[in-house]
């Protein structure tokens, strides 16, 4: 990922904030290198305040070295100051001061006795500092107003109108050289920095841009995912850890212990981390709120004293995601086996209506021809209801507000029914979300309330059904379908989930079977429970609405 890229996951740096830092480097060291020239300056006028006299700085000319060091020592403090005021701007800043840097040093190294005086060599500092931050052109400029104004200081006395002499001409051309050796390796050294730093730049963009990245998968992973030392201080957490451990956000710099979120899970990564790897399993912890879960350790790093990495998957999920392998299967082989049924099952229909149609039967070929069409009729809806089945494994689970569904599902059920409103009574008070797919729960409930009507007794103004929507003591919700009919016998409730397995002659056996495989398929659970003296009723246990992110078809 480059730099623009970072735009587009809301990470690392813009293009506008990486030149904002490489500014910032630029004007750091122009603040250090005018600290640098402060001080030569400074000591210089102490020096030539102090009327002690040091071989040779100032021995040529006292007033001038003192005039010289004053304006040097103001002018430098003065650019002190503007670096840290970013005013004016850092190229005009730079430019002044180096031309102001060379200038006055060489006024100071004429009033020291010229080159022999040693301090040429601070124009060599100055002019490779300036060859750091400036671009080629200007780096040459002042190489070049460097070894101009070291020309003019060795013909000052020519110029003035005395005699012409050739000392110091070697020292000159030797220093002139060194001042463009030095600009011209300083600013390729300056160049190579640059180049290194806008790569480590971008290099820390993509690690910032990659670590944000990880953190977000990490935080949004269905599994939970934990970060512990050996002394079991937990460092790092995602949200579905913090969901399946009852956790809130942890305020910052608290000190986290696993042990204090869960004693079992802190005992099992201790056992694990005295084991060797042959002997090391894993065992079911059930938190504080309510999931079951199945933790996985790795070890971070080498020696007893690494980290460890533990992820926790939620059992009920694994177990959903098998039902729905398994079913997928089923329901292909029921499919397969519905369709082989279904052509010769509608030739005989076919011909049993063509006998139906003849005049001259007799009493008992009509009473054969019925027989053949009722059985013919009921094996019809054994298909229909296979095919159902084959249908199960297309799941498309949504967050539902299950007291609004509630309500909805009455008034269609009265309408669909033929019943009146008060046969259904709903007790939905407070707003229960779950994860289930709509159409297939439409299809649990009413077969559960088609079931509870036809062990009903008749209508009298009073519900035969009681849809109860809430929450259980593990804060999963459910929805109860009750009756007051005659409830079912004890002797026959271990089957009453079993295919084809029915008390009416009529009926197929396959709508319990059904509506159980439909709320497995969903994560969802189906359980009876006798009626409190009289009747029956059915729970289904769903699945929290925050939790819809590891189903789907």
């Amino acid at each position: 990922m480059t730099a623009t890229d970072s735009s587009v996951f809301g990470t690392g740096m813009s293009a506008a904030e990486s030149e904002s830092v490489v500014a910032s480097e630029n004007w750091k060291l122009l603040r250090y290198f005018n600290g640098y020239r402060a001080f030569i300056a400074c000591a210089a006028a102490v020096y030539a305040l102090s009327g002690v006299r040091i071989s040779p700085f100032g021995d040529s000319d006292p007033q001038l070295f003192l005039g010289a060091a004053l304006v040097y020592a103001a002018l430098m403090l003065a650019g002190v100051a503007a670096s840290w005021r970013r005013w004016p701007g850092f190229d005009t800043q730079t430019g002044l001061l180096s031309f102001l840097d060379i200038i006055l040093l060489t006024m100071l190294l004429h009033a020291s006795g010229g080159l022999g005086s040693g301090l040429g060599l601070l124009l060599v500092v100055s002019v490779g500092g300036s060859s750091l931050m400036l671009g080629t052109r200007l780096t040459i400029f002042f190489a070049a107003l460097a070894t101009v104004a070291v020309g003019v200081e060795v013909n000052w006395a020519f110029l003035t109108g005395g005699i012409w002499s050739t000392d110091g001409y070697t020292q000159a051309g030797l220093l002139g050289l060194g001042l463009f050796a030095t600009a011209g390796l300083s600013h390729i050294l300056a160049e190579r920095l640059r180049t290194t730093e806008a790569l480590a730049q971008r290099r820390g963009i993509d690690l910032a841009n990659l670590s944000q990245i990880n953190e977000f998968i990490i935080q949004r992973m269905q599994s939970g995912v934990l970060v512990c030392d050996a002394d079991g201080q937990v460092h790092m957490l995602n949200k579905s850890a913090r969901d399946f451990l009852g956790l809130r956000e942890p305020p910052s710099g608290k000190l986290l212990l696993l042990a204090d979120i869960s004693a079992s899970l802190a005992t099992q990564m201790v056992d694990w981390l005295g084991k060797s790897a042959a002997n090391r399993g894993r065992q079911l912890v059930t938190t504080r709120a309510g999931y079951t879960l199945l933790p996985r350790f790795l070890s971070i790093g080498e020696g007893q004293n690494s980290g460890v990495l533990v992820f926790l998957e939620d059992t009920a999920i694994l177990k959903q995601q098998a039902q729905q392998l398994k079913m997928a299967a089923l329901a292909r082989l029921t499919a397969s086996i519905a369709h082989e049924i279904r052509n010769p099952l509608g030739a005989i229909i076919h011909a049993g209506q063509l006998l139906s149609e003849s005049s001259s039967q007799s009493g008992e070929e009509k009473r054969l021809v019925r027989i053949i069409e009722d059985q013919s009729r009921r094996m019809n809806v054994i298909v229909e209801n296979v095919m159902q089945l084959s249908r199960r494994d297309h799941v498309n689970p949504v967050a539902l507000d299950l007291s609004a569904w509630v309500r909805d599902f009455a008034h269609q059920f009265a309408e669909t029914s033929g019943k009146p409103m008060d046969v259904i009574s709903v007790v939905a008070h407070s707003a229960v979300e779950v994860c289930m797919d709509p159409d297939q729960l439409n299809q649990v409930v009413g077969n559960l309330c088609q079931n509870a009507l036809r062990h009903s007794p008749p209508y009298t103004g009073q519900p035969l059904i009681a849809l109860r929507a809430g929450a259980d003591s593990e804060r999963r919700p459910y929805l109860d379908v009750l009756d007051w009919g005659s409830g079912v016998p004890p002797e026959i409730v271990d089957n009453i989930f079993d295919p084809f397995f029915t008390t009416t002659p009529r009926g197929t056996g396959l709508g319990l079977y059904i509506a159980r495989e439909l709320c497995e398929g969903n994560g969802a659970r189906l359980d009876y429970h006798p009626g409190d003296g009289i009747g029956s009723r059915f729970r289904v246990t769903f699945l929290r609405a925050e939790e819809c992110g590891g189903m789907g078809a």
